[in-house]
């Protein structure tokens, strides 16, 4: 079969294509799971651990059973399903089970399950419920949970390390060191958390010995693997479907005991159950994020520049007890601490430490916001100590195009990207934004502006961090007898505008408008295998699987065409909606007519086609690293984005107070899809790293969570947003599809590390040097200030 040519049409790849799914959510007419409801449905809730480090003694629901309106209520001891399986054979096994059994680790650990006619007399009986609990010893920080008689929350493993790999020896390392002056920091990135507007929530139903499970999730096959896996069933007699996700933000890539206990009731009590997650809940509950110290040193040459590094990551880990659980950002972030520089050599050690807290999970970013932060803040380190401008260092040190590919010396394969230009380009807005400011400053005010720049890892292999998937997705594509398409892929949609993204490809490949594709995406039942929507992977994986079904459906559709026209397959080009000869317009064939022949007036093909079309393709990213490599290198991506951020900030001394007043994005995801939704992952982003650096944090004391609600977890609103500038550049990656890139990280991973430069910069008048710390509230900064004065 031949492949035809393109024709010179117009492109839809750049064009700002409104977002297809906007109309029905924006006029409220999204389905998210609290819309699902079904005939004789009960509610759920939970009895939670209101200790954070207990040994079970019993769980009595009798007094609960006995409330009204009441049909079921179980502890952990009740429930006969497997444990979470250890997928993981390079990290320590946490044995546990969706409902405690033998001991509690964290405050919000689910012990007993309530089932009642609605939430509301659910909740009442759970307050009935006795948990008989012996307190033990609690940690609170990873620093704490390594001391020598620190309690242990696993006593079999002997210490508290889930996670421990040293640093892999490197001679070239230790001779830099050897000759060079070294310049050193710690650096550490708070507790917070996602967030999304939508907290989580699941709905099943058992019927006919088939489970259906609805839930707010990234990744529908994965719960479905974890659902067989720990229920015991087949996964062919499970369907995971996702209802509309309102933000996921890696947080909800997560599996947690509820996705496990509401399915099992519904098994049960022969009925459909649900269970809304409240918001206090989740702030106890749902997956933490950051929470990560990085001690990191450089030998630097007598220019500035960095001829090796030299570290550990040590990460907050809290329980452990989740799948695929929050080692994995430890080992991004030493992945990105070479950021866009030429340093030719690293050797970095990594601990992922258990404490009595929350399990730390992924959250947009997953480890580069705290690389970045490290390296940048050590980047602004050296300049002082050496007396360089720190924008000149980073010219000195930032890759050239002629430079690329380069590999990075944590293994990371830069295939393209435009790190100097970026850069560049947003030192000069943010010098120009910075001057704009001082014109109208008030009087007292300190303004000061910051950079970052640096890498992000774009659709990674699964494997190193659930020890089960990879990084395979896959699509659908078929017509309809009128011509119309129908593209089911595997890849989730939580916002972020992926039903465009995948018509938009679908119709490029296919020279369709893309009115004419409908997408089905989040029902195991409906779309192909695929591993969801994380890692700014949805692009690059769907826009694989999609291209290489759109090429065998153009292959068979010349045929048929060619057919048609009485024309040779190789005279055809691909044109607007359909087939034509080439230089001749007039002799031409839509899609409609191939599809109606190919469907139902199968007399008219060609001999020795078959009746039918459609395609399905698999696609796994090229040029992953699944596992290290022996000398502990790992490209564990498949291409790169590159950014720089610029941040203008003013603070007042008096107060401590610190406003982001602008901010410009300068990035190069490679060839843009759609600039509009590239700009509203790069404004959601930078409004995350904004909350994140200045107002969001959750501290524990004793085990204790002192966020619990949003009185106390602060959150930015759109009044501590600043106008974002965004410029797209465009390096595109020569082994994905159509050249593209991802972005869904690209915004969030910059702000940490150029706001506090920007805020030390605002404060040097003041002797404020060497910011090594996250968050930067009013009470921080002031501390800063008063250090600095004495």
């Amino acid at each position: 079969m031949v492949q035809p040519e393109q024709s010179m049409r117009p492109t839809l790849l750049g064009v700002r294509v409104p977002r297809i799914e906007d109309d029905r959510l924006v006029t409220g007419r999204g389905r998210y799971i609290a819309d699902v409801v079904l005939p004789g449905m009960v509610e759920a809730a939970f009895v939670r651990s209101d200790v954070p480090h207990a040994q079970v003694r019993g769980v009595d629901t009798a007094a609960a059973l006995d409330s009204p309106g009441v049909h079921a209520a179980f502890s952990g001891a009740d429930l006969d399903v497997r444990a979470v399986p250890d997928l993981m054979p390079w990290v320590r096994g946490v044995q546990h089970y969706p409902l405690a059994r033998d001991r509690v680790r964290f405050v919000g650990c689910p012990l007993a399950v309530v089932v009642a006619d609605d939430r509301y007399l659910a909740e009442d009986a759970a307050e009935l419920v006795d948990a008989d609990l012996e307190p033990l010893p609690t940690v609170d920080t990873a620093e704490d949970a390594l001391a020598e008689d620190a309690p242990l929350l696993y006593p079999e493993w002997g210490d508290n390390l889930l996670l421990s790999m040293p640093a892999p020896e490197n001679p070239a390392v230790d001779e830099a060191f050897d000759r060079l002056r070294t310049i050193s920091g710690t650096y550490t990135t708070h507790r917070h958390a996602a967030v999304p507007m939508e907290p989580r929530g699941v709905v099943a139903e058992y019927r006919d010995d088939r489970l259906t499970v609805w839930t707010s999730t990234q990744a529908a096959f994965i719960v479905r693997s974890m659902l067989s896996q720990v229920l015991g069933l087949p996964e062919r007699d499970i369907r995971v479907i996702t209802p509309d996700v309102g933000g996921g933000f890696g947080q909800k890539n997560e599996v947690y005991p509820e996705d496990y206990v509401i399915p099992w009731l519904a098994m049960r009590l022969r009925r459909p159950v649900r269970w809304l997650e409240d918001r206090h809940e989740h702030l106890i509950t749902a997956c933490h994020a950051r929470d990560m110290r990085i001690e990191l040193s450089a030998a630097v040459r007598d220019d500035g520049t960095i001829a090796a590094l030299r570290g550990r990551v040590r990460t907050d880990l809290g329980s452990g007890e989740v799948f695929p659980g929050g080692f994995g950002p430890s080992l991004v972030a030493v992945g990105s601490l070479c950021g866009p520089y030429r340093i030719p050599h690293q050797c970095v050690a990594v601990q992922g430490v258990v404490t009595n807290k929350t399990p730390l999970g992924a959250y947009r970013g997953f480890g580069m916001p705290e690389g970045t932060f490290a390296i940048e803040r050590l980047v602004d380190k050296i300049g002082r100590e050496l007396g360089i401008d720190p924008v000149e260092l980073r010219r000195r040190m930032i890759l050239e195009p002629h430079e690329l590919p380069y590999e990075t010396a944590a293994g990371a394969r830069l295939d393209s990207g435009s790190h100097r230009a970026a850069f560049d380009r947003a030192v000069e807005i943010g010098e120009r934004l910075l001057a704009a400011e001082r014109e109208r400053a008030e009087p007292g005010t300190h303004l000061g502006v910051g950079y970052a720049t640096y890498i992000e890892g774009v659709a990674a292999s699964a494997f190193s961090i659930t020890g089960t998937f990879s990084g395979q997705d896959s699509a659908d594509v078929r017509f309809d007898a009128d011509g119309g398409v129908t593209a089911a892929v595997g890849i989730s949609a939580m916002g972020q505008g992926a039903h465009t993204t995948v018509a938009t490809l679908v119709a490029e490949e296919l020279a369709l408008p893309i009115e004419q594709v409908r997408v089905v995406m989040g029902d195991t039942d409906t779309a192909p295998f695929g591993l969801g929507s994380w890692a700014s992977r949805g692009a690059v994986v769907a826009g694989g699987a999609i291209a290489q079904a759109a090429e065998v459906l153009r292959r068979k559709g010349t045929e048929i065409a060619a057919h048609l026209l009485e024309a040779a397959p190789e005279d055809l080009e691909l044109a607007d909606g359909g087939f034509q000869v080439r230089g001749s317009p007039g002799s031409s064939v839509p899609w409609e007519r191939v599809a109606r022949v190919a469907l139902t007036r199968t007399f008219e093909l060609p001999p020795g086609v078959a009746p039918g079309l459609d395609a399905r393709a698999s696609y796994e990213p090229p040029g992953m690293d699944h596992v290290p490599r022996p000398d502990g290198k790992m490209n564990a991506s498949t291409t790169y984005t590159n950014a720089a951020h610029a941040a203008v900030v003013a603070v007042d001394p008096a107060t401590g107070e610190v406003q982001v007043v602008r901010y410009a994005v300068v990035h190069d995801c490679g060839r843009v899809i759609n600039p509009l939704t590239v700009a509203g992952q790069i404004h959601g982003g930078v409004a995350q790293g904004i909350g994140g650096t200045l107002y969001e944090q959750l501290p524990y004391e004793d085990g204790q969570p002192l966020a619990t609600t949003f009185m106390e977890y602060l959150l930015p609103t759109a009044c501590e947003i600043p106008d974002i500038a965004t410029e797209e550049l465009c390096s595109p990656a020569p082994e994905t599809p159509f050249g593209i890139k991802g972005v869904g990280e690209a915004g969030i991973i910059g702000p940490p590390a150029a706001i506090v430069r920007a805020v030390e910069h605002a404060l040097e008048p003041l002797g404020v040097a060497d910011i090594d710390t996250t968050p930067l509230t009013p009470s921080v900064v002031r501390r800063l200030i008063e250090e600095a004065a004495s």
